[in-house]
């Protein structure tokens, strides 16, 4: 499974995966891979400076997280005064690089035995008690954009995306940012961790709706895709569930009442969705107890890639 599961930009199709342990402090999505590629924006855009940014990234270090601002601040430099697309398309491939600075980061924090990161999770008053060494790598994390997480007693990397917020939001097209803005939100909601939901499924089925909603709403801008792919990813959770919080009540072989409301919840606020005419049909099986059509029909979904 993979070792970070947070929110990026680049990695919409991991939700299958998630419905087994994985490493998380986030939402539906997200690996390091890029499984999916942002569609292009329509209008005419610098590839030639696009071109610049990419080759200086590639001349960036991997192992000094300090080289997130660095990144980020030639960002600012090149595109502060561009079109809005050249802007958009500038800031996924610097997030490309975030991940593959992410990764390395990690892999060298997975190797660190001399200090007890644990802690830094532990002491929740503004790290008052840490070792001045904890207290110095904690500032370095938040000032670079990553922090750490916890999964199943081991700690770890993950990108704290208020970075994103505070270096490319003003710089953005409109979309972007918004785009930006909620991923940040879901990702400090959190998603699951250990094979289980760490929100509700109200709020899975409010994000769901969310997702494709700001997909509908710009379909032709460059984050249309990713979008989609999150309102799947997220719509495959919610019909499957997860094996620590799952559909069907095991023990009266019903659905359970989080997934009965969640789903109520949709049909009564957002009738006319995409994400309630797919439920819908589903929800009605189960309320049936049939669970062998509800089962085929989630295949079916699975096979047009309706769902992730």
């Amino acid at each position: 499974m993979p070792k970070t599961f947070q929110l990026t930009i680049i990695a919409c199709l991991m939700l299958a995966a998630c419905k087994g342990p994985a490493k998380t402090s986030t939402t539906a999505s997200a690996k390091k891979d890029s499984l999916a590629t942002p569609a292009k924006a329509k209008s005419v855009y610098n590839v030639q400076l696009l071109d610049i940014y990419s080759k200086y990234l590639e001349g960036l270090d991997t192992l000094q997280m300090e080289e997130t601002t660095t990144a980020a601040k030639k960002y600012t430099e090149l595109f502060k005064d561009q079109d809005k697309n050249t802007c958009d398309s500038a800031f996924f491939i610097f997030d490309k690089y975030y991940g593959k600075l992410n990764s390395a980061i990690d892999d060298l924090h997975a190797k660190d035995t001399t200090l007890h990161y644990d802690s830094l999770l532990m002491d929740n008053v503004a790290h008052q008690h840490l070792s001045a060494q904890l207290s110095l790598y904690a500032k370095r994390l938040k000032t670079n954009g990553f922090k750490v997480l916890m999964t199943e007693g081991d700690t770890y990397i993950g990108q704290d995306l208020d970075f994103l917020e505070k270096w490319f939001s003003p710089i953005v097209s409109p979309v972007m940012k918004e785009y930006i803005a909620r991923l940040n939100k879901d990702d400090k909601e959190g998603f699951q961790e250990d094979a289980g939901l760490t929100i509700s499924i109200v709020q899975l089925a409010s994000r769901t709706v969310w997702w494709e909603q700001f997909a509908a709403k710009y379909p032709d801008a460059i984050t249309a895709t990713l979008a989609t792919n999150y309102w799947k990813g997220y719509l495959g959770t919610l019909l499957e569930g997860m094996d620590n919080t799952p559909v069907m009540d095991y023990e009266n072989k019903t659905i359970s009442d989080d997934y009965k409301t969640a789903y109520t919840y949709v049909q009564n606020k957002y009738p006319g969705t995409k994400t309630n005419n797919i439920i819908a049909p589903y929800f009605k099986l189960l309320l049936q107890k049939n669970k062998q059509k509800a089962d085929d029909l989630i295949k079916q979904y699975q096979v047009k890639k309706i769902i992730y």
